[in-house]
């Protein structure tokens, strides 16, 4: 494989020292994989409540849908929206209705799962037994009025967040290698780090909502609160 060995970008110059120990560790490597990865996968959720029972003085709750893939041209609106519903900390819509608004939990959270073989959007917390059915109803709430809209505000504040973060993950050799790792494994074309804050910049209050969000549903599971759960 030491033809292959000259498409891998380096995400810490052309350094001869480098190259010759890449060879030298990478270069008896096959060119192809001997083992076809397994088919892509396709999540299931049917919008119920999943409860597992087992004796906690808390309860874990997570949800989930099936996500988008990063080349879907809704990709980035999702991400956008994905930022003011739970992704972005204590400004998100999650995080004020069931921690500001109520204390129903220390946090809740939400991300866009990208991997090679399938993409979900999640989310999870923690709470109290006894508060466990009314924070589960706030998390069904929130994620249904989110597919309304959002406001001007919301859309500019998520965008000067996620825009001006980006530049900060590049602040060392280890973390650039990283970043240029999952690009080449997830496909994504060189000029991401360059088109990235664009593509969000263009996201609009029309577009920054998950356009497919009326085809997908919201599996919960539940921990620790056998018998609390009626949703």
């Amino acid at each position: 494989a030491g033809d292959q060995i000259a498409d891998i970008d380096l995400a810490v110059g052309d350094d001869e020292q480098v190259v010759a120990v890449e060879h030298r560790i990478l270069g008896d490597l096959p060119a192809t994989a001997s083992v076809p990865l397994p088919p892509a996968a396709t999540p299931q959720f049917d919008g119920q409540t999943t409860v597992i029972d087992w004796d906690s003085p808390q309860t874990v709750v997570s949800f989930a849908q099936a996500g988008l893939p990063m080349s879907d041209p809704d990709y980035f609106a999702a991400f956008v929206l994905d930022h003011i519903l739970g992704g972005g900390g204590f400004s998100s819509r999650l995080m004020d209705e069931i921690r500001e608004k109520r204390g129903l939990t220390y946090g809740v959270g939400t991300g866009l799962a990208n991997q090679v073989l399938g993409e979900t959007w999640q989310g999870g917390m923690a709470t109290a037994n006894d508060k466990t059915a009314e924070a589960v109803a706030l998390v069904r709430e929130v994620v249904g009025k989110i597919r309304e809209g959002v406001t001007d505000k919301e859309l500019a504040d998520a965008k000067t967040y996620l825009t001006g973060e980006y530049p900060l993950r590049f602040d060392g050799n280890g973390k650039i290698a990283g970043i240029l790792t999952g690009m080449q494994l997830m496909g994504m074309p060189r000029d991401y780090v360059n088109t990235r804050n664009q593509k969000i910049e263009a996201v609009t209050a029309e577009k920054g909502r998950f356009s497919k969000a009326e085809r997908r549903k919201t599996g919960i599971a539940v921990g620790g609160a056998a018998g609390l759960i009626a949703a």
